[in-house]
């Protein structure tokens, strides 16, 4: 049985009150992105219906991580430099890390370490994409950087029953998807990609999502599920940031097999990613509030 056909799963999602939904100015982003024929006109007026994801975009675009040399000031510029899928990539992004980087709920689940180790896995992911050749290498980019949105779901609606995943976790030595199971009989990878899915995000990324710690169970998605199951690994050799446990997960040997990492690759890799992630400020800020 999959993730998603988890009828535990489901039936409590559906008794959560005021689960959380895309607003309309990002759903119709969304959309527009994913439409071959909309124009960047088209999808920069559908940004600025609101002033503060417009924003947002703009301080995004104009950051360290983007590096572009001149300033961008408008929203239709800031398509055409960037692309369609990096645009779409800050607009979620906005709006997710809007919606969760608020105070901790939980000393055992700091929201700023998650959004960190987060986005150094979309970094990781979009590394390790280019290296096996995959064009769209900005979608790996947000399959890595949601690949825990589940631990977010959990820890704002089922938050008690999360905190005692945390500290059984923690207390027997076990991951958090171990304990997940054992307190819900459902973890956050099946969470996340149910949400992705109600939301009509594109299914690579509800498979990355929901396959990430098991890309071998997927008989579609098999790629993107072992780039970000070896991302998320190597985000824990790094040490940066955390996703609520210290423990460093089995390795899947055919994902990292499919990968073709070698050991000096990975090497030669960390420091370009540290570096990176050094410079990814807007990213880690883009959900704060504007100062």
């Amino acid at each position: 049985m999959g993730i998603m056909e988890n009828q535990e799963l489901k039936k409590r999602l559906s008794n959560i009150k005021n689960l959380p939904s895309l607003p309309m100015v990002v759903n119709n982003v969304i959309k527009l992105t994913q439409n071959p024929d909309s124009t960047a006109f088209e999808i920069a007026e559908a940004i600025s219906q609101d002033q503060s994801l417009a924003t947002k975009v703009l301080r995004t675009a104009n950051s360290a991580y983007y590096g572009f040399p001149r300033k961008i000031t408008t929203i239709n510029y800031a398509i055409v430099v960037l692309g369609l899928n990096n645009i779409k990539n800050i607009v979620l992004s906005a709006s997710i890390m809007e919606r969760f980087s608020k105070a901790d709920a939980s000393v055992l689940f700091d929201r700023r370490d998650f959004w960190k180790h987060s986005l150094l896995c979309g970094i990781i992911s979009k590394k390790i994409s280019e290296h096996i050749g995959i064009k769209n290498s900005e979608e790996m980019f947000m399959c890595g950087l949601l690949h825990d949105f589940g631990k977010l779901i959990l820890d704002s609606f089922l938050h008690d029953e999360f905190v005692s995943a945390l500290q059984m976790s923690k207390e027997k030595n076990i991951t958090i998807m171990e304990a997940e199971n054992s307190i819900f009989g459902f973890n956050h990878s099946g969470v996340g990609a149910l949400l992705l899915k109600k939301w009509s995000l594109p299914p690579s990324l509800v498979k990355a999502v929901e396959f990430h710690h098991y890309p071998g169970e997927s008989l579609t998605a098999f790629r993107i599920a072992s780039i970000v199951h070896v991302a998320d690994y190597l985000c824990r050799r790094i040490g940066i940031g955390s996703s609520g446990d210290n423990m460093l997960p089995m390795l899947d040997k055919e994902a990292f097999k499919l990968v073709g990492l070698s050991s000096e690759q990975i090497k030669g890799m960390s420091h370009q990613i540290t570096e990176e992630f050094n410079i990814a400020t807007g990213f880690l800020n883009v959900g704060e509030q504007d100062l």
